[in-house]
C-alpha cells in the first residue's frame, strides 16, 4: 500500500522598512493595511521584549503595554492597526507587526523618528505665517488636510487640491500652509492631518496673531 502524505505550508512575507516621521506631541497610527485580523497579531518595539500591544482571536486575548507606554497605546480591535497617542522623543525606534494565521505570517516594520519642534506660532497682524507639515516632498498616495473651527480650510491629495479662503497658499511640495494677511480672527487651533498607505499622523499648531 502507498501512504499519500500532504504537507502545508505557511506563507510568509515581509515588507520593506517603512520609515516615518513627526513631531514631538503628535499623533502617529501605524497601519497594517488589513481590514480585520483573523487570528493574532503582535506589535513590539525594541524598547522591550515583550509585546507592546496584540490580539489573539482564539484566546480571546486584546492588550496593550503599560510601562513608558502608559495611556498612550491604542489598538484598532478589526485591522490591528496601532496607533501611538501624543508622542516623545523616547518612543523612536523600530516597531514590528507579526500577523499570523493558519496559512500566512505577515512581518511589517516602522522606523519611527520623534523629533522636536515649536508648535505654536506668534505673528503681527498683516504679516504671513507658515505653518509646517515638516515634510519634505508629498508623496502620489498622500492626503494633506488643514482643519481650522472643524472646517477643512486647504486640502492635497491626488484627485483634489481645494482652497476655502482667498488668503491661503499651499505649498504643492510639501503641503505646508501660509496665511498671508494675517488677522486677529486667525488666532486660533489648526489641525493638520496626513494620510497615506502606511500611516495617519495627527498634529495640532496654535496661531496668535496680536494687533498693529
Amino acid at each position: 500500500l502507498t501512504k499519500s502524505v500532504s504537507v502545508c505550508f505557511a506563507v510568509v512575507s515581509a515588507d520593506a522598512v517603512k520609515p516615518v516621521s513627526v513631531l514631538v506631541g503628535d499623533s502617529v497610527t501605524l497601519l497594517t493595511g488589513l481590514t480585520y485580523i483573523h487570528d493574532v497579531i503582535q506589535w513590539r518595539s525594541d524598547h522591550q521584549n515583550s509585546p507592546v500591544a496584540e490580539i489573539d482571536r482564539k484566546a480571546g486575548l486584546f492588550n496593550t503595554s503599560d510601562g513608558r507606554f502608559t495611556d498612550k497605546l491604542q489598538l484598532d480591535c478589526l485591522t490591528g492597526s496601532l496607533t501611538i497617542r501624543n508622542i516623545g522623543t523616547r518612543h523612536s525606534g523600530l516597531y514590528k507587526a507579526d500577523i499570523s494565521s493558519s496559512k500566512h505570517t505577515i512581518h511589517k516594520t516602522f522606523n519611527v523618528t520623534v523629533r522636536d519642534a515649536v508648535k505654536s506660532e506668534l505673528v503681527t497682524k498683516g504679516e504671513t505665517v507658515t505653518l509646517q507639515t515638516n515634510v519634505t516632498e508629498i508623496q502620489k498616495d498622500d492626503q494633506i488636510l488643514w482643519i481650522f473651527g472643524e472646517i477643512v480650510i486647504a486640502e492635497i491629495n491626488k484627485a483634489a487640491q481645494r482652497f476655502n479662503k482667498g488668503r491661503l497658499k499651499l505649498n504643492n511640495q510639501t503641503g505646508s500652509l501660509n496665511i498671508t494677511n494675517t488677522k486677529t480672527t486667525d488666532s486660533g487651533l489648526y489641525e493638520l492631518k496626513i494620510s497615506s498607505s502606511r500611516h495617519i499622523i495627527l498634529r495640532r499648531i496654535t496661531v496668535t496673531v496680536t494687533g498693529e
